[in-house]
């Protein structure tokens, strides 16, 4: 029973921390409350988005646990280095891959092409971001004397919350740049129809 209630306590003060951070999310969501009920495609598509990202990220911690606990990487920053930018690179062609995979998703569920290029840009920034962050936390929490196990449990909460201000984000300014553009080109068009009806 004792050995219980000291797994439980410490397990459970690990799950309170990241509950709390798991919730600055609802602050992200609401501070984008306009984003979100203009472009109804961004909320369809989030937990797509942030799964993503934990996902990826919990494969590369994972990656980054065995070799810790087998011996085949170590703590050292060259080896950190070393594991970083290869973890990077293969987050990059992920990216890409899954960007791709996004974008044919949302085109075929009926999105607009500026809406499904705002979510597959959402989609490669947070696999990429997921694989350095899924990298640098084992390293982090060993040199920190804290189990690296921990980080699978936290690359997933991380993510949840880095997914939805990426995705806010970026959809915001890809729908932003856009009506920029048509507001311009319908002024051009305008300009040059009554310069044409002068002459």
């Amino acid at each position: 029973a004792t050995d219980a209630l000291s797994e439980a306590y410490a397990r459970g003060r690990w799950l309170l921390g990241l509950l709390v951070l798991q919730s600055t999310s609802s602050v992200v969501l609401d501070k984008y409350q306009e984003l979100l009920k203009d472009h109804i495609v961004v909320t369809l598509f989030l937990t797509m988005l942030v799964g993503a990202g934990g996902n990826c990220g919990n494969q590369s911690a994972i990656q980054v646990i065995r070799g810790l606990a087998t011996g085949s990487l170590n703590t050292t920053w060259p080896c950190f280095l070393r594991t970083f930018r290869q973890q990077i690179a293969v987050g990059s062609l992920l990216g890409v891959a899954l960007g791709v995979g996004g974008y044919a998703r949302v085109s075929l569920s009926g999105g607009s092409t500026t809406d499904a290029a705002a979510i597959s840009a959402a989609l490669a920034v947070i696999v990429v971001s997921s694989a350095a962050a899924g990298t640098v936390l084992p390293f982090a929490f060993a040199r920190a004397g804290v189990d690296p196990a921990n980080s699978g449990t936290s690359i997933q909460v991380l993510m949840d919350v880095a997914g939805v201000t990426i995705t806010c984000g970026i959809c915001r300014a890809v729908f932003a740049y856009v009506a920029q553009t048509h507001h311009l080109a319908e002024s051009i068009t305008s300009a040059a129809t009554a310069m044409g009806a002068g002459a």
